[in-house]
């Protein structure tokens, strides 16, 4: 297991990488303690999470603006304390009805990455603009900027990138969310060449688009990141899917070139790769 995120990500890995959406969230709430937990217990290589910032600045790992999906409380983030937050005890899986409270809490950021260090990459989807700046700080003030990959959407069309998204000397690793514009994906590359980017997170309406990309993704040494979920799955290349035709989803995009999947089926996925040597 990879514990350095330029390794992970290099093209000089072949692996196919493994991304727990949100932690293992079927055998733990998610973006829980546990959830982390679970992940690096089947293997996964990065975990997936989200972070807020509280009424006092608080940095905490919740995706949703509110507490009143997944924990026992009501209340949105943004306006309440942390010590209000913390009191809230989160429901198992992804909280939906029918989820039993667990003891475990809404834990923060700084919790969650001193957990995963040096065990599993974490992957931090920054929600607001106004988190930037405390997220890049925690990060480097724990010394943890090898262990984590931190992600926003570029417009490839408008050239609009968010080159602060990381520090000025581009020690934390980052990874654009770009959307391949049909027929001109390939081409569009170029527009990132200079950023340098590992890895980029890919939405797509034409697999044809990332299949004729493959030579120009390796000549810039980018390995491509799709998400299976269910929730935002392209060209139903979904987890649901997959679960019956393996082959067809997850083996499908690997061909056209993805060699990092974001999935809510970490174990299954595991298995699979493992049966066919990847």
């Amino acid at each position: 297991m990879y514990s350095d995120t330029r390794k992970l990500i290099s093209l000089q890995n072949p692996a196919v990488l493994v991304v727990a959406h949100r932690g293992v969230w079927t055998r733990a709430p998610e973006n829980s303690l546990s959830a982390l937990e679970e992940a690096i217990s089947v293997g996964a290589d990065i975990i997936e999470i989200d972070t807020r910032t509280t009424a006092d600045h608080q940095l905490v790992v919740m995706h949703d603006a509110w507490l009143d999906r997944t924990c026992d409380h009501q209340g949105e983030v943004v306006h309440m304390p942390f010590s209000e937050v913390r009191r809230a005890r989160l429901r198992g899986s992804d909280g939906r009805a029918g989820m039993v409270v667990t003891e475990e809490r809404v834990p923060l950021l700084e919790e969650l990455l001193e957990e995963a260090r040096g065990r599993i990459i974490v992957n931090i989807d920054i929600k607001f603009e106004r988190d930037r700046q405390r997220v890049m700080d925690l990060i480097l003030d724990m010394n943890i900027a090898d262990g984590v990959l931190l992600k926003s959407k570029i417009d490839l069309a408008t050239q609009t990138f968010p080159l602060d998204m990381t520090d000025s000397q581009r020690r934390i690793p980052f990874m654009p969310i770009v959307t391949a514009n049909s027929g001109s994906f390939a081409e569009d590359l170029r527009k990132i060449e200079d950023f340098g980017a590992q890895i980029v997170e890919l939405n797509f309406s034409d697999l044809a688009d990332v299949t004729a990309a493959k030579e120009q993704l390796r000549r810039l040494g980018i390995r491509l990141w799709v998400n299976t979920l269910d929730e935002s799955h392209p060209l139903d290349y979904c987890d649901s899917r997959a679960h019956q035709h393996p082959g067809d989803v997850w083996g499908t995009v690997i061909e056209a070139g993805f060699g990092a999947i974001q999935t809510d089926s970490v174990s299954q996925l595991r298995r699979w790769l493992k049966d066919k040597g990847r």
